[in-house]
């Protein structure tokens, strides 16, 4: 089975994603890594680096089918979320809802929330149930709660399975001083820091703290067995600060502490009533404080030790790398100077030989200096010019005053500061665009480089179906067909190979695949069997069969069980985005090999075909800029080269013929000439250029004969196009030609 810990990198998800993965669970985290750690976790675990919110979550879900969901990831600091109450929500609450209708669209058996009890806010009532009155006192509480609300909408609206655990204050191993409950880390961390504890108040106030492996023992079990909506998760026992503190002197005599006055919003007592979680889940807390303290202060303790080393490494890193970059913002300032320098000698030099109304160096200085570094250096270029200039003319006997009044001057200064603020200015201009492109291209490549990211992934899944059948008789060599030859990131391949997969595994050679069009009135044929004798319509109005209508409609496969002649035997959807784009359909079998078996065959068959296909679309769609001429629907010579190879390769295979024209003229850029043969040619039909940057259109499926009549239709729009022979097209288009 499969489960999805959000925030599975933190303190208590580390913990869970160990239990679950123990427990024979595939661990599947989704964690943005802001507060958890990846070294927290040394379990075998697939982590996908994002937020909650984010929308890429789905693409997770779709390409793995999740039994279980644990939703433990949030912005966990109870004080900050009053400064910041924004961020708390954009987390907490729209990050929730993301992943709360993934898990009822992709069909999660279980889904689990961890709440707080921060939910109660100051209630004076010790000790809490759940159906007690919730008021709380912070954005964290409150977004805590709506959360909870929203589960409970879901399971009443979507009838997703969803359960609640309000946790008391969890304390263990890897906890952060930051976030709610962390009085136990955080006094870990000056104990072992030298500092002293700080008290605020008398240390009478109470905490209920529960050990976090006893937590995520009823985590675990909430997944088994748990029906109730919300559960107090807890020891149900009082424990002060002062007792706390008592626990760890135990381990750490040395020990200082200090009383301040109490926080303003502090509640002074919490224990939670934790009864119908252990009659619930057959579980209970098994850690006394000490148990717990003693195995926190042990981790605490190593912990210290190896990061000591750390951290001297690290701060050591960081000083080099603080050094280089003071020396490396101080490296402008000083090549500025130094072409100070440079400029004020040649200026001299060409003085001495007269030629200092040829050459003014100052002002070629200005401008090696803008364009090197732009505005603000050039600034202090026209700064130290202009003072050299005042200079130069001091020298020759005139006095600062009258200078202001020396048109001259006047002009010089003006040149001076124009050169450089219109150079400095264009030249910081650029540099933010080539930024800005920089910064798109960068996310243009984490959205590739995630859409490969799951196709590598889905490949693994395939790998792993392969190694689990391959000692079943029956699928030996039929599956390793299947992932082998589907194994593509190119939709038209995946179409021709399809056809020779399914005639080996469903035992006929009268296979046709159609594809759906974009309104779902029509199939177009897209390849068929080379041995088959059948005759069938290459195109086919979906209104004139209803079994093809209702199986568009419902997704499902089709078995012709009253045996209609223009029907085929069976028929099986593939389904990209919720929408049937092609039909596999097998006209003739035998009629006792029409089973359930081999319906299910054809079903896996066709999920497999699904799976490469939705990752072919989704990379297609990602490179769709890159692959087609700006603003038209022609593929570029590259792609379309491509193409054509694909093409050959199923026409080798007699899967499916295509016809090539080439369109007269070389000035299809400047009209509408593409947008017209785009209206003209059916969905299955391209459009693309050679590297002479011709314009040819290819005819899926298209016999001679057929081509004439498109020949014709494009004719009497004024477009014409002629026929390239065999011979001709292996002359000027084959693949070898059209290097990229």
């Amino acid at each position: 089975m499969k489960v999805l810990i959000t925030g599975g990198c933190g303190f208590i998800g580390s913990h869970t994603a160990e239990r679950f993965y123990k427990e024979g669970y595939k661990v599947y985290i989704i964690d943005n890594l802001s507060s958890g750690r990846k070294e927290n976790l040394i379990i075998k675990h697939k982590l996908y680096e994002m937020d909650v919110e984010d929308r890429k979550c789905e693409e997770i879900f779709a390409n793995n089918d999740f039994d279980i969901v644990i939703h433990l990831a949030a912005h966990i600091d109870a004080a900050l979320s009053i400064e910041k109450p924004c961020l708390d929500a954009e987390s907490n609450v729209l990050g929730l809802i993301n992943i709360l209708e993934l898990s009822s669209k992709y069909n999660v058996k279980k889904f689990i929330f961890a709440s707080s009890a921060a939910v109660y806010g100051d209630n004076e009532k010790i000790p809490l149930i759940e159906d007690d009155g919730c008021n709380p006192i912070t954005p964290y509480g409150v977004s805590k709660l709506t959360g909870e609300k929203y589960c409970g909408l879901w399971k009443t609206i979507h009838n997703l399975d969803t359960t609640c655990l309000r946790f008391s204050n969890v304390y263990g191993p890897r906890q952060s001083i930051k976030g709610e409950g962390g009085v136990v880390s955080i006094f870990m961390n000056n104990v072992f820091n030298n500092r002293k504890l700080l008290v605020y108040g008398d240390g009478q106030q109470t905490r209920d703290f529960i050990y976090v492996e006893d937590l995520v023992d009823a985590i675990y079990k909430a997944v088994e067995f748990c029906s109730s909506d919300i559960l107090n998760i807890s020891t149900n026992t009082q424990v002060s600060i002062n007792d706390l503190i008592h626990s760890i002197k135990k381990l750490h005599r040395d020990v200082e502490i200090e009383y301040t006055k109490p926080r303003e919003g502090d509640i002074l007592h919490s224990r939670l009533l934790n009864d119908e979680a252990i009659k619930e889940l057959s579980w209970a807390p098994i850690y006394s404080l000490e148990k717990g303290i003693e195995k926190t202060y042990r981790w605490y303790s190593n912990y210290c030790k190896q990061n000591d080393a750390k951290v001297i490494k690290e701060s050591k890193v960081k000083e080099k790398k603080e050094k280089k970059s003071f020396l490396r913002s101080l490296l402008p300032y000083f090549e500025n100077l130094i072409s100070f320098f440079i400029a004020y000698f040649l200026s001299r030099f060409s003085q001495k030989i007269g030629m200092e109304t040829v050459f003014d160096f100052k002002l070629i200085y200005i401008i090696v200096i803008a364009i090197l570094y732009g505005l603000k250096q050039a600034s202090i270029a026209v700064f130290l010019s202009c003072t050299l200039f005042i200079w130069d003319i001091r020298e020759t006997g005139h006095d600062i005053i009258s200078l202001i009044y020396n048109i001259n001057t006047l002009i010089y200064f003006s040149v001076y500061i124009f050169v450089g603020a219109v150079l400095g200015y264009s030249v910081d201009s650029k540099k933010f665009e080539i930024d800005s492109k920089e910064e798109a291209l960068k996310e243009i490549k984490e959205k590739f480089d995630f859409l490969y990211d799951m196709y590598n992934e889905s490949k693994l899944v395939r790998k792993e179906l392969q190694d689990q059948i391959l000692s079943s008789e029956d699928s030996f060599g039929k599956i390793y067909k299947i992932t082998s030859t589907l194994d593509t990131l190119e939709p038209e391949k995946v179409f021709g190979q399809t056809v020779g997969v399914i005639e080996e595994i469903m035992k006929s050679k009268d296979i046709c695949i159609f594809s759906v069009s974009k309104a779902q009135n029509y199939l177009r044929l897209i390849s068929k069997s080379k041995e088959s004798y059948i005759q069938v319509n290459k195109s086919i109005k979906v209104k004139d069969f209803p079994e093809i209508e209702n199986l568009i409609n419902t997704k499902s496969t089709f078995v012709n069980k009253d045996l209609k002649k223009s029907l085929p035997m069976m028929m099986s959807p593939i389904v990209v985005n919720e929408k049937v784009i092609a039909i596999i359909a097998i006209y003739k079998m035998e009629f006792e090999t029409m089973s359930l078996y081999k319906q299910n065959l054809l079903k896996a068959v066709s999920s497999l075909v699904t799976s490469t296909l939705a990752r072919a679309y989704q990379y297609d769609e990602a490179i769709y800029d890159e692959k087609y001429v700006s603003g038209t629907l022609v593929l570029k010579r590259k792609y379309f080269s491509q193409l054509l190879q694909n093409k050959i390769e199923i026409r080798q295979k007699d899967y499916a013929d295509f016809i090539l024209l080439r369109v007269s003229g070389s000035n299809w850029q400047d009209g509408d000439i593409s947008y017209q043969i785009g209206k003209t040619i059916r969905e299955l039909d391209y459009i693309g250029v050679n590297e002479k940057n011709e314009l040819f259109v290819l005819l899926a499926n298209t016999s001679k004969k057929e081509a004439q009549f498109v020949i014709s239709r494009f004719n009497k729009i004024n477009i014409d196009v002629e026929l390239i022979e065999e011979d001709e097209y292996y002359g000027n288009l084959h693949i070898g030609t059209f290097s990229a």
